[in-house]
C-alpha cells in the first residue's frame, strides 16, 4: 500500500531528492575551490607586499610575478609602496568597484567588475 505522498507525488519526490543530492554534492565540491582561490589571493598579497628574500633574488634574476584578480586599491598601494619592484610585476584582471549613478566615487562595498584584456 502506498502512502499519500507516494500516490500523489511519485515523480516529484524522486526529482526533489535527486536535486537535493546534487545541491549538497556541488556545495561539497565547490568549497575546496573557494578555499584555494582565497589561499591564492592571500599568497599574492603576501608576495606583493612582503616578498621573501628568495622572491627578491628571483626578481633580481629577472623573474616577473603575475598578480591575477587583485583589487585596484591594493595595486595602487603596491605601486606606491613597492616602487623599486614595479618592473617585476604584472597585473591581470584588475577588480574595480562599479561607479555610482550619481557621479560620486565608487562604493567599496558594492559588486566589483574586472576588465579582462585577454591575457
Amino acid at each position: 500500500m502506498k502512502t499519500f505522498t507516494q500516490q500523489n507525488l511519485p515523480e516529484e519526490t524522486g526529482t526533489l531528492s535527486r536535486f537535493m543530492t546534487f545541491v549538497l554534492l556541488m556545495g561539497t565540491l565547490l568549497t575546496p575551490i573557494v578555499r584555494v582561490a582565497d589561499a591564492n589571493q592571500s599568497f599574492q598579497y603576501k608576495t606583493l607586499f612582503n616578498p621573501t628574500p628568495s622572491q627578491l633574488k628571483a626578481e633580481e634574476r629577472g623573474r616577473v610575478m603575475i598578480y591575477d584578480g587583485l583589487d585596484n586599491a591594493a595595486i595602487e598601494r603596491a605601486l606606491d609602496q613597492q616602487f623599486g619592484r614595479i618592473e617585476h610585476m604584472m597585473f591581470t584582471r584588475i577588480h574595480e568597484p562599479p561607479p555610482k549613478d550619481d557621479g560620486t566615487p565608487p562604493n567599496k562595498g558594492g559588486e566589483d567588475s574586472s576588465d579582462d584584456d585577454g591575457c
